[in-house]
């Protein structure tokens, strides 16, 4: 495609329009003017054949993808590959809606050979967001055309959930309490550390006889709270989720609790649903398994589908052969998908230690709780969220008594209650 330049308008109109006019006042001067308005066109012409050659020289690369974290300013590659002179080029593109940029359009000098330009841009939803197309204009050697093209390119960006935030900093300091006061451990650890010599006041069902024996003096065993745990975020990505940004706190909490379960050296483990089993990733340790988790799941997105949580279960029962623990991270507003769940868990609970976080969202609230209501519609909106409260409460107390812990989090705050909420089963060595 070719499009005039303003200096072809304002040429046009400094030469062919007095050439034109003197041609029509003037019969002796037709000839010349007509001559002339011919070479005028074949000049603009053959500037125009130039503009396109230069654009067919023009070509665009760009890597596979690009990784960015959600909300934090950064820049995709884009080369140009320049088989003519230096040209003056302009480039853009429709960046897919869940990314932006405050340079829709860039403008540069491209020299021959190949000139890397980084493009300014700004994630702000987690997932792919695949880009088809990019645009380049290049301008004619006299500057009165201008050569548009299309060049297709394979290319995503990757917008990752973003961690960077003051609990999440604090797991990477090296005095780091993981943002919780101290508390006392509850009891003497369950896994074997060493042996030293017994000393008065010891107990003696922990002395160790055969050591005793071998070293003609009393032993004793010193224990420690067990690690290597198995630790599994399950994430419910069905219609539910779909609220309120309800999943991508999910997403955020679940990550942060597998960098907690890192620092704590457990094993940690992944698991999406819906209204089927997903994901499933076997719990193990290390900063590249945790790089494994995130590549699962920052692409998660919420489905028109109610959960399974039936079949979930199902596949943990088949897939766990170690006593673990499982935080769920799922919504139970709904009265028939909470009498589902509550029936259903209790084949985990018996085996597993089950805690579950479930949002708490606007509806979700007492009556007397905040603004008193303004008017009727206000009242009876209170009036339904105190029975889903009362709900919710009773849902957690019928599994309380199967050994699961519900827990109701708050947006702002779900990263430290479900880190404190694991960190209280670390101290009771309650796994």
């Amino acid at each position: 495609m070719i499009a005039p330049a303003p200096r072809l308008i304002l040429v046009s109109a400094a030469v062919a329009l007095p050439l034109a006019a003197l041609a029509g006042m003037f019969s002796n001067l037709f000839a010349g003017c007509v001559a002339a308005l011919a070479l005028f066109a074949a000049i603009v012409l053959y500037d125009a054949i130039r503009a396109f050659r230069r654009a067919d020289a023009l070509n665009l690369r760009t890597p596979n993808y690009v990784r960015l974290t959600k909300d934090v300013p950064a820049v995709f590659p884009v080369t140009v590959e320049n088989r003519g002179g230096a040209v003056p080029i302009r480039l853009g593109g429709n960046l897919p809606p869940g990314v932006e940029t405050d340079s829709p359009v860039l403008d540069l000098v491209a020299p021959a050979g190949c000139t890397a330009v980084a493009w300014p841009c700004v994630g702000r939803t987690r997932g792919d967001h695949p880009l088809g197309n990019l645009y380049l204009e290049a301008g004619s050697p006299l500057g009165l055309w201008q050569a548009r093209a299309r060049r297709p390119v394979e290319f995503s960006f990757r917008v990752y959930p973003n961690l960077r935030d003051r609990a999440t900093a604090a797991l990477f300091q090296r005095t780091a309490s993981i943002g919780l006061r101290m508390r006392r451990q509850v009891g003497k650890g369950r896994e074997f550390e060493n042996l030293r010599q017994y000393m008065p006041g010891d107990s003696f069902e922990d002395i160790h006889w055969k050591a005793t024996a071998k070293r003609s003096f009393p032993a004793v065993k010193l224990y420690r709270v067990e690690h290597a745990q198995e630790v599994y975020a399950i994430v419910d990505s069905s219609r539910l989720s779909a609220r309120e940004g309800i999943l991508e706190s999910f997403v955020d909490a679940a990550l942060h609790l597998v960098l907690v379960a890192e620092k704590m050296s457990d094993r940690f483990g992944l698991v999406t649903f819906s209204n089927r089993t997903h994901k499933f990733v076997r719990a193990r340790n290390g900063m590249d398994h945790f790089r494994l988790c995130r590549e699962t799941i920052y692409n998660l997105q919420a489905e028109r589908v109610s959960p399974d949580f039936r079949d979930v279960i199902t596949s943990l029962q088949l897939n766990l052969r170690r006593r673990s623990l499982l935080v769920f991270f799922t919504s139970l507003d709904d009265a028939l998908l909470a009498e589902s769940f509550e029936r259903d868990v209790g084949i985990l609970s018996r085996r597993h230690l089950v805690l579950v976080n479930v949002r708490r969202t606007q509806a979700l609230k007492p009556l007397y709780t905040g603004e008193p209501p303004e008017d009727v519609d206000a009242l009876y909106s209170g009036l339904a969220g105190q029975m889903l409260w009362n709900r919710m409460r009773a849902l957690q107390i019928a599994l309380q008594n199967r050994g699961v812990k519900l827990t109701i989090t708050d947006a702002a705050r779900i990263k430290m209650q479900v880190t404190a909420g694991y960190l209280d089963v670390k101290r009771r060595q309650a796994l």
